[in-house]
């Protein structure tokens, strides 16, 4: 049966220091919808300046403000049995007396048409200046591409008009010393005939002739400091190789969109741990288990103290076989399900239950059974779990007596 308008509960904030947010944004009006064992998702709720709905079948539920409220400032959280609703006023000074606009019934389709319009149209113009973002974004990408390019030629012209440079200096130096006169022409030939007379160097100054010389100093140590820039593929860049290595880059990404997500493709108000795990959940009853893991593993990389995220990645990869996997992250949604008190009972007893089936496809199959035997003994009213536990008993007795059989 849907729910009806009076269930709900509201409250008012005030205007004092206190309430404000360190974003500089204040939740003034807080709305609790009851919504007990509720398998809500963010699709299901829609809100508007003056408008709220949520629609689940077979639920269904609105509510017409009295006054408007700032929808993009606004937040919805989609609680275990409770929807809460975190309204901002459109104008703060305004003291709201009543939360629900009374509106006869016969206007409702009206007003609401009225409502729905407003928002495609504010929608409509928000998705203009998205685009006009965009393409002004695209064209200074441009700009400074262009003016690279152009810092690049200089730079190379700069380097080709200085080597030019050097090289015809070089070739001054040659060709002044390929025409210079050569001073053993003019020796007498009585000197040139003799092979005795050696020409007399003159000394250096402040050398003893016979002295043993000092060797040069020796050359100070030093460090140079090299950065790489960031790079996906652990070869050197290379330009013949640049097209073939974004050719790969673009099938991974279409790889990993074919499984239904893609963490790059997350707005920033979407890199959310729940929402992440809602996401994951989606997929996995969809049957899409890569999807899924992607999810909660999109999720974990946000935050490593968050067990639901193992717990239902240990599930997908089991679905998948995966038994590894899943033992490993079941072993971690217990060392964060510490201390154990009875509210994380029910999830110890399905990561204690899980990690068994895992260990026993593993071949494990004494440590699977004590692993059951932990989890019934912790849900002892669970049939399911002492039936399981009984399977493995009399394979463990059977395996056993095989083993007798064959000593024999």
């Amino acid at each position: 049966m849907p729910l009806i308008p009076k269930n709900y509960t509201w409250q008012q904030k005030s205007n004092s220091s206190e309430d404000t947010a360190a974003d500089g944004q204040s939740s003034d009006i807080v709305l609790r919808v009851p919504f007990p064992g509720n398998r809500l998702q963010p699709d299901d709720i829609f809100t508007t300046e003056q408008f709220l709905k949520i629609s689940r079948s077979p639920h269904y539920w609105e509510l017409f403000l009295c006054h408007p409220i700032d929808p993009d400032a606004s937040h919805c959280s989609i609680l275990e049995h409770e929807v809460v609703f975190e309204l901002v006023k459109r104008d703060p000074t305004l003291r709201w007396d009543a939360v629900e606009l009374d509106v006869p019934r016969a206007e409702r389709v009206t007003l609401k048409e009225r409502y729905l319009a407003q928002h495609q149209k504010h929608l409509e113009e928000r998705a203009k200046e998205r685009a006009v973002e965009k393409d002004r974004k695209k064209k200074e990408e441009i700009h400074r591409q262009i003016e690279r390019e152009r810092n690049d030629r200089t730079a190379i012209d700069t380097l080709l008009e200085e080597s030019a440079q050097r090289e015809l200096k070089r070739m001054e130096l040659a060709m002044v010393k390929e025409y210079r006169p050569d001073p053993s022409k003019n020796v007498p030939t009585e000197q040139k005939s003799s092979s005795t007379i050696r020409p007399v160097l003159p000394a250096a100054p402040n050398v003893v002739p016979g002295a043993p010389q000092s060797p040069p100093a020796v050359r100070r140590s030093g460090t140079l400091e090299v950065t790489f820039s960031d790079r996906t593929f652990v070869t050197p860049k290379r330009e013949s190789m640049e097209q073939a290595e974004q050719e790969w880059t673009r099938k991974q990404a279409a790889a990993r969109r074919s499984v239904g997500f893609a963490d790059d493709d997350l707005r920033p108000d979407e890199r959310n741990p729940e929402w992440l795990k809602q996401r994951g959940d989606t997929f996995f009853q969809q049957k899409n288990f890569l999807a899924a893991i992607s999810a909660y593993s999109a999720g974990i990389r946000l935050t490593k103290d968050y067990y639901a995220l193992f717990l239902n990645r240990s599930a997908a990869h089991l679905a998948l076989e995966n038994y590894q996997r899943c033992a490993e992250d079941c072993s971690t949604a217990l060392q964060l399900l510490q201390p154990p008190v009875e509210a994380n009972r029910k999830a110890r007893v399905a990561c204690l239950a899980r990690r068994a089936a895992a260990l026993v496809k593993l071949g494990f199959l004494q440590q699977g059974y004590d692993e059951m035997v932990a989890a019934s003994r912790l849900d002892p009213e669970e049939g399911s779990l002492r039936t399981e536990v009984d399977r493995l008993r009399r394979v463990l007795d059977e395996r056993a007596e095989e083993d007798s059989e064959s000593d024999e």
